[in-house]
């Protein structure tokens, strides 16, 4: 283990992550150091590598490899397309990537009115659908096509690994052994051939630069949130440390730490040193608590794993009963190591206060990836975000299929509202982005009316979207009010859509309950997707039938923009796992393989007899959500049972009276009196709401209350309570109710 430390620290997103806009771990973690007074600075090769192989040059390179791998003559007729539009791919593809990247707004023009360009399969369906030529505001989906077609031809002909956010996903997940992921790495020829070249230029950077200014690099931290981030990682790694000890002991020898998503659950119960050839250290969880402790130098280091001098594992500084410490074989050596409450004091504050101003970011190389028509499923891929988090973990943790035995949900702690909103307005100023991806597990409703609050009184409002559950925090005041603070859509949770699968899952809510909650949504004008699971361990053929349709049912009734079907997947620190361990759930039936490497992922006996499912579903919600086979039912459930549902969450939602203890806000437009004399009763004060004019009858007297506050800046921005509306404007319910349908919200 290299023990020393000084110097400046830098951290690396390696490939491949989502190509839109930083991925956010490394920046929380700059931030951090940053605030300790340390020099820090973070590097997406993510995008970097992406831009580098999808250029003129690394295509030339592309195809230069593929014909010596193809062999000549070769009659297949979608190899033979690609290699004859080399020219073309090489001619468009510098432009095609600058337009993505927003640099070229001409290049729209170009795209929809080019006969001949480069038509891969992708490509050419598009334009099949629309007989050949498409309007100027669908340039960004047809160059998305061409981008695809070239990733598919890159796949193909030479790395089977590659995936436009990911590489070798399928040899990191889960893994037994780590000398199978090593030999995977040796072999890989995307990495050799593009990444190699850049690491080697960007480390020696790197090391100048440190010379330069006289600060050493003594941090090299890089994060690996999912399996398809290891080889690059490793990689990354391995280059930065045969850089520095070429450039001498000048240069110094920092220490090399690996952390995220994928360390904190696939590496809990590593057996295996081999990856402490490429790092010295594994930090688990947030990263904050083991990150200040190496920096400290504590002799058992919090939440982290390492190799001693000895070769042997240490696990260090892990709370008791956690399965870094419980899943341990002989060959680990477990530290004698007491878990640090006052580091994990430092942890949480770290967490409440701690947030990026993206200032090491490069938002201008990141790219626009237009893949979908769906305005709700293109949120994730076409639009640069801040990311942020309302809170760590997850406030209802229960869910049967979740990771709930791990530090990432089960901890649940509040961020600094004033922390995370001043970064926020910090990063717009730095980069002029006034979007936010709230990355939670699922927001919590007390911090986002927080933050929806203070973005309501900033002279620029931010746009904002993030997870939630669709619980009955849900209201339809709380959504309009979010609504018109800037909250654009949300993504949640269904799981599995019938009353037997959501008490499966232990989702927390009822069909009843999830329609009244989709209806407010819809009503406030937010955009809803919703994430479904087959497969699950007991679930029957109805189930999973009967749950499609009634997502069908919601695509028709316009409660969902969007969804996606993920095949369940047993993982080892998921509370069902944990039952079953205690004897609770006979009927799972585990499969469990010796291990020494990556263990979350777990089969179990009857996963495979779900296989005939995967086509059927995804094709389905496919054609759902491009707006065709909506009248075809998927199964032969009651026709109208989701409308049944809608109608009677509208009236439960029509008659619901306030809550006495919430807050009223006024979010239509300004109120005004009708003209005529304001002297005489009755009057009617009118005002703006979604498109029409509102009015109210109204005593003079009661007139001039009303709008007195309606109009008043404080009121906007802080609201007043139902009994102080009341009583500041000597209105009776029934005038009170038509303000609350018509721009009054209780929050």
């Amino acid at each position: 283990m290299n023990s020393s430390w000084s110097g400046a620290a830098v951290f690396v997103q390696p490939p491949f992550v989502q190509l839109n806009a930083p991925y956010p771990a490394i920046h929380y973690l700059e931030a951090f150091l940053r605030g300790k007074g340390l020099e820090a600075s973070a590097y997406d090769h993510s995008i970097a590598l992406y831009r580098k192989i999808f250029s003129h040059e690394g295509l030339r390179r592309v195809f230069a490899v593929a014909k010596e791998r193809i062999p000549a003559g070769t009659r297949d007729p979608q190899l033979a397309r690609y290699l004859s539009y080399e020219t073309l791919y090489l001619e468009w593809i510098d432009g095609i990537m600058g337009f993505l990247a927003g640099e070229d707004p001409a290049m729209a023009h170009r795209l929809a009115q080019a006969v001949e360009l480069p038509r891969g399969a992708r490509a050419q369906a598009f334009l099949d659908q629309r007989d050949g030529r498409i309007g100027v505001e669908e340039a960004g989906a047809l160059a998305t096509k061409i981008l695809d077609d070239l990733g598919d031809f890159i796949a193909f002909a030479l790395d089977p690994d590659f995936g436009t956010v990911r590489y070798g996903e399928r040899i990191a997940a889960s893994r037994a052994e780590f000398s199978e992921v090593a030999a995977a790495l040796a072999d890989s020829l995307l990495l050799k051939d593009f990444y190699a070249p850049l690491l080697r230029n960007f480390w020696e950077e790197r090391i100048s630069c440190a010379e330069a200014a006289g600060v050493p690099i003594g941090l090299v931290l890089i994060t690996i949130p999912f399996p398809g981030c290891l080889l690059g990682a490793l990689a990354c790694a391995a280059a930065a440390r045969k850089a520095f000890s070429m450039a001498g002991e000048k240069a110094g020898n920092p220490v090399v730490i690996f952390g995220g998503g994928y360390v904190s659950t696939e590496l809990r119960g590593l057996k295996d040193t081999g990856i402490f050839d490429y790092c010295d250290y594994l930090v688990f969880d947030s990263g904050f608590g083991g990150l200040a402790s190496i920096l400290a130098r504590d002799p058992n280091p919090y939440r982290t794993m390492y190799r001693n001098d000895a070769r042997q594992l240490v696990v260090s500084g892990f709370p008791e009963g956690d399965s870094a410490i419980t899943d341990r074989g002989s060959e680990a050596f477990v530290a004698d190591s007491p878990f640090d409450a006052e580091r994990r004091r430092e942890e949480k504050s770290a967490i409440r206060s701690v947030f990026p101003d993206y200032r090491s970011a490069d938002y201008a190389s990141y790219l626009r990836i237009v893949d979908s028509s769906n305005p709700m499923h293109r949120l994730w891929s076409d639009t640069p975000w801040l990311k942020y988090s309302l809170a760590h973990g997850c406030y209802w943790k229960k869910c049967a299929f979740c990771d709930t035995e791990l530090e990432y949900v089960a901890d649940f702690v509040r961020s600094s509202m004033p922390a995370l909103f001043a970064a926020a307005e910090k990063a717009r100023g730095i980069h002029g982005l006034g979007g936010i991806h709230f990355v939670d597990e699922a927001m919590p409703m007390a911090a986002l009316l927080e933050f929806a609050a203070a973005n309501r009184r900033t002279s620029r409002p931010f746009s904002f979207w993030g997870n939630v559950r669709f619980d009955s925090s849900w209201t339809q005041g709380r959504c309009e009010f979010l609504s018109a603070c800037g909250l654009i859509a949300v993504s949640g949770g269904i799981e599995i859509a019938t009353e037997r699968g959501l008490a499966m899952t232990d989702k927390g809510f009822d069909l009843p309950s999830l329609i009244e909650t989709l209806v407010a949504m819809k009503r406030a004008g937010l955009l809803v997707h919703t994430y479904l699971i087959y497969g699950f361990p007991g679930q029957i053929e109805k189930d999973i039938l009967e749950s499609a349709e009634f997502c069908r049912q919601l695509f028709v009734a316009g409660l969902v923009d969007s969804a996606f079907w993920h095949r369940f997947v047993l993982t080892r620190h998921s509370r069902m796992y944990r039952e079953w361990k205690d004897g609770k759930r006979p009927e799972l039936k585990p499969i469990d393989k010796p291990w020494t490497f990556a263990n979350n992922d777990l089969s179990f006996e009857g996963y495979a007899r779900f296989d005939r499912y995967d086509e059927m579903l995804a094709s389905s919600l496919e054609a759902w959500m491009d707006g065709r086979d909506l009248d075809v039912p998927f199964f032969p459930s009651p026709p109208d049972f989701v409308e049944s549902l809608i109608s009677q969450a509208e009236e439960r939602l029509d008659a619901k009276a306030p809550n006495p203890n919430a807050r009223l806000f006024w979010i239509a437009g300004s109120p005004f009196m009708e003209s005529g004399d304001p002297a005489k009763s009755p009057v009617k004060i009118r005002w703006a709401y979604r498109g029409e004019l509102e009015s109210l009858a109204l005593s003079a007297a009661e007139a001039e209350l009303v709008l007195t506050l309606l109009n008043d800046e404080g009121f906007r921005f802080s609201g007043t309570t139902m009994s102080e509306f009341a009583t500041k404007t000597g209105l009776g319910g029934r005038k009170i109710k038509k303000l609350l349908a018509s721009g009054l919200v209780a929050v």
